[in-house]
């Protein structure tokens, strides 16, 4: 107590007892701390039990920066934020009873942030903007979704962000980031950190993302050669034009090719064709023009965040290597699939032998769709996902996932193949994610 603080005793009010062989007086102390209660001023529009809410790109995470107390997915302990000693205590109003020195310097590298889904992409750059997290553990959650992060909920985030700004950037199935208006340097220097915290913590990374563009980004755009440039800019082109552009390199065109490739030329803003003997010439230069010299601005403020991921991608050959392992197939899935019981039940193991054939004959978008399923993120992060079973029936049967484990329950209660391969395909075609397990 504080030399302040006053200490009532009433001796007729207050004196509990008092005997001839007890020295012993017991006292009541009326200490007041209504005074001592700091209320957070953070207020939410989707209602209660949001720790931080993020209203908009500018105005985050000032004297409102929290640290966070250990998951409690991991420790067993409330989730409460804890501040330090000098802050503002969360808006969550949880105080701790008591840090020990070692835990509060532990819980010093810690950040928890909430993060509305539908504006993911201005609340994830606006936590990144206000603070340098690559030396931090971040944990993150979903406004009004129940999950606690044990990298499930990270791996949903990143993907989530990277899904919605992927809409806004030029090209088809690898794109190129655009400039845009709202966007200055400080925005595209936070999505470079944020491809690099992704990456490093989760190991998720934008595979859409174009290979030649993210290469010269950490190494240079002197690295990047006609062998990665030319296959990233036909990924760029819309499939027309990428036929056409084949046929051009490969000398095979015919008078709707031209078309098509004069089409292309006069969008990139040549309005000829080149002469046969230079088309290739042309074609380069018009793929190193899109993939490299547009986005220059772009491309030079990712480098400042990129420049700490060139020792474990040290060159052309290892970024390529990582595209290459991230991207989801359907006989990559295959592989990642474990049982959790070593014998199986028939009823188990037809429900395992339904899996494994719906996902074999996945294309590469459902097989995304199916691995985000199971872990949150579109790219391959783990090393397995568990096989699990139950009986459930009527309404309660349906697939459930549990992305922190990488944990994929089943109901081995399908009469039939197209039974399962329908309740399946409703899930993943819904497009509805929503992270509500604890």
């Amino acid at each position: 107590m504080d030399e302040g603080d006053t200490v009532v005793w009433n001796p007729e009010e207050d004196l509990i007892g008092l005997d001839d062989d007890s020295d012993i007086v017991v006292v009541t102390l009326n200490y007041d701390n209504t005074e001592e209660v700091v209320q957070d001023d953070l207020s939410s529009p989707f209602g209660h039990g949001s720790p931080i809410l993020l209203p908009s790109a500018r105005s985050l995470f000032s004297s409102q920066m929290q640290t966070s107390n250990m998951e409690a997915g991991q420790t067993g302990q409330d989730s409460g934020l804890i501040p330090p000693e000098d802050s503002h205590p969360s808006s969550s109003g949880l105080l701790p009873q008591s840090v020990s020195a070692g835990n509060s310097e532990n819980l010093a590298n810690h950040l928890h942030v909430s993060i509305r889904r539908i504006k993911v992409v201005e609340d994830l750059l606006a936590v990144f903007m206000e603070n340098n997290l690559l030396n931090q553990t971040l944990k993150m959650e979903f406004v009004n979704e129940r999950a606690i992060d044990d990298a499930g909920v990270s791996r949903e985030v990143y993907t989530a962000f990277w899904e919605q700004f992927l809409e806004q950037c030029e090209g088809e199935t690898e794109r190129v980031p655009r400039l845009r208006p709202d966007f200055c340097e400080s925005e595209w220097q936070a999505i470079g950190h944020i491809w690099v915290k992704g990456f490093l913590d989760h190991g998720v990374i934008p595979v859409r993302l174009s290979k030649a563009f993210i290469l010269a980004c950490v190494h240079g755009i002197e690295s990047v050669d006609d062998d990665v440039l030319i296959p990233s800019f036909l990924n760029y082109l819309p499939l027309v034009e990428r036929s056409a552009v084949e046929k051009a390199l490969q000398g095979t065109m015919d008078q709707g090719d031209e078309e098509d490739l004069l089409d292309l030329f006069t969008r990139m803003g040549s309005h000829f064709l080149p002469p046969n003997e230079n088309i290739q010439q042309a074609i380069e230069t018009m793929a190193h023009k899109a993939i490299l010299q547009e986005p220059k601005y772009i491309l030079d403020c990712f480098s400042t965040s990129m420049a700490c991921v060139q020792v474990e991608l040290a060159d052309k050959k290892c970024l390529l290597s990582l595209y290459e392992k991230k991207k989801a197939s359907g006989k990559r899935l295959l592989q990642l699939f474990e049982s959790a019981n070593v014998t199986l039940s028939q009823r188990e193991q037809t429900t395992f032998n339904h899996l494994q054939r719906f996902v074999k004959n996945a294309d590469e978008d459902k097989a995304e769709k199916i691995l985000r399923f199971c872990t949150g993120s579109s790219v391959i992060c783990v090393d397995k996902i568990l096989i699990c079973f139950n009986t459930e029936t009527g309404l309660n049967r349906r697939p459930v996932a549990r992305t922190c484990g990488a944990t994929l329950e089943l109901p081995c209660t399908y009469s039939s193949y197209p039974d399962f391969r329908t309740e399946f395909d409703n899930i993943l075609s819904s497009n509805y994610f929503e992270m509500d397990i604890i």
